[in-house]
Order: structure tokens, then C-alpha cells, then sequence
């Protein structure tokens, strides 16, 4: 799975009987900066929703509970290996609903970089669970993901600022 791809499309996908949820963001930060960041699971803590609980992470892969209503989801993933210099890859370990996670990052100047994250899951399945996937859980789990983002770039990006500003 590649996040390289001209345009951006925010509606499911689906591939494989898994569903994906892209979310990027700007940050004001080296790219490689941002890289060094999200290739480390253990700073992952900081950045994590208060629906995501249950933490546990070592310098290769993390675990995380998502807490959606009436479902919990364990993301347990490991760091795979990418041709791609521009992504860092998780993939599942030791089970859960989240099969992948992947951030993109480009650089935009010196000082400047996107970064999209893509997660690919297993939805809730019959129709109770596809009901409950489209009203509750995808809208929940993407704003899970949206407000990790947005701490991530808090965390990354406070320092920095706050180090510019007294210079």
C-alpha cells in the first residue's frame, strides 16, 4: 500500500475485506524530524485519545485498545520492512483489527512536512455489526485518529515554537 498517490480521497476503501480510514495533516517541522517521531512507538503515548487506552509499546511495534461502543479494538502492530524512504509501515502482530498502519511523510521545505497516516481494519461484520460500522464505529475511529494527529502535532510541534519565539 502506497500514500503517494496524487489527490486524496477520504471515503472508505475497501481491499481485501479491509476497510482503510486516510487522514493527514501539516506540520511546521523537518520532515525527518517528523519521521524520527512516528518511528518510534514509544512516543505514541503522547499523542494517543482518550478512547485509545491499554498502552504498551517498545521500540518496534505497540498494542492500543480503541474503545468504540459496544466494541473494543486491539491494534497490535510490528514495524515491516518499506522500499518507500517517505513511509514508515506497522503491520499486525499479534492480532487484533487493525492489519496495518501507515504514515506518509513529504517534506514541503526545510521546516515544513505532511504527513498522512492510513489504517487498514477489519469492520464489524453481519448486519448488526455493518449497521453499527457505519453509523458509530468508522465516524468514531476516524475522529480517533483525527485527534491523535492533532496531538501529535501539538507535541511536535510546541517545543519548537515556543524555542523560535525566545530566540
Amino acid at each position: 500500500m502506497t500514500m503517494h498517490l496524487a489527490g486524496y480521497d477520504p471515503g472508505p476503501r475497501r481491499r481485501n475485506g479491509l476497510a482503510t480510514i486516510r487522514e493527514d495533516i501539516h506540520l511546521h517541522i523537518a520532515a525527518a524530524d517528523a519521521r524520527a517521531a512516528v518511528s518510534d512507538p514509544t512516543a505514541y503515548r503522547a499523542w494517543l485519545p482518550e478512547s485509545m487506552g491499554n498502552y504498551q509499546a517498545d521500540s518496534e511495534g505497540l498494542r492500543v485498545d480503541l474503545e468504540l461502543p459496544g466494541r473494543t479494538e486491539t491494534m497490535s502492530v510490528r514495524r515491516a520492512a518499506t522500499d518507500d524512504q517517505r513511509e514508515v509501515l506497522y503491520r499486525l502482530d499479534q492480532g487484533g483489527a487493525i492489519e496495518e498502519l501507515v504514515w506518509g511523510l513529504h517534506s514541503e521545505g526545510q521546516r515544513e512536512c505532511h504527513i498522512t497516516i492510513e489504517i487498514a481494519y477489519r469492520p464489524a461484520s453481519g448486519f448488526v455489526g455493518g449497521a453499527m460500522e457505519t453509523l458509530m464505529h468508522r465516524p468514531q475511529r476516524t475522529q480517533a485518529i483525527r485527534d491523535l494527529l492533532w496531538n501529535l502535532k501539538r507535541d511536535l510541534e510546541g517545543p519548537r515554537e515556543e524555542a523560535d519565539q525566545s530566540e
